[in-house]
């Protein structure tokens, strides 16, 4: 119930706003890498995305620098293609090591530190008199770990929510 008030007091606020440019946006990222994200819009056509997600049994910390572009599919320009790339670190608890095509298990969990790079596609709608935004992403990665020692994902598809402010 404490939601629905918090949510009513932000649209309250919001009635007499609109056709903005939003120097920021937070909200949340659902997919395989699901969490929160945090975008700061430097231009038009220019941001910084930060994303603290979770993955496999692990917390990850991903940096990407995007571009926009109008699709043009109505007059006001509330549909945005978006791309970029950025990179992203931090940990998994795995008990299996993965090489080529064979399994080694370790019979307990060990924490493995990850570093890898991201791309990132998109396309957002921007509400016109609520500062909201909703999208769908792909973000394709590869990394190192010990997990594997080279792993790749090409299917790291997700839906967000962000408020812009």
């Amino acid at each position: 119930m404490r939601k629905f008030y918090i949510i009513i007091f932000l649209l309250g606020l919001t009635s007499a706003v609109f056709a903005q440019f939003y120097a920021k946006e937070a909200g949340m990222r659902g997919g395989y890498t699901s969490g929160i994200t945090f975008r700061v819009n430097l231009e038009e056509d220019l941001s910084y995305e930060a994303q603290l997600g979770y993955r496999d049994k692990g917390a990850i910390f991903t940096l990407i620098r995007q571009k926009h572009r109008e699709i043009g599919m109505d007059p006001v320009g509330n549909w945005k293609f978006i791309y970029g790339f950025g990179a992203h670190a931090g940990f998994y608890f795995t008990d299996t090591y993965r090489i080529l095509f064979r399994e080694v298990y370790f019979g307990r969990e060990i924490f493995t530190p990850v570093f890898g790079m991201n791309g990132y596609v998109g396309i957002d709608y921007e509400l016109v008199e609520l500062p909201m935004s909703f999208g769908v992403s792909f973000q394709p990665f590869m990394e190192i770990s010990l997990k594997q020692i080279f792993g790749l994902n090409l299917w790291d598809f997700g839906v967000s929510v962000r408020y812009r402010f």
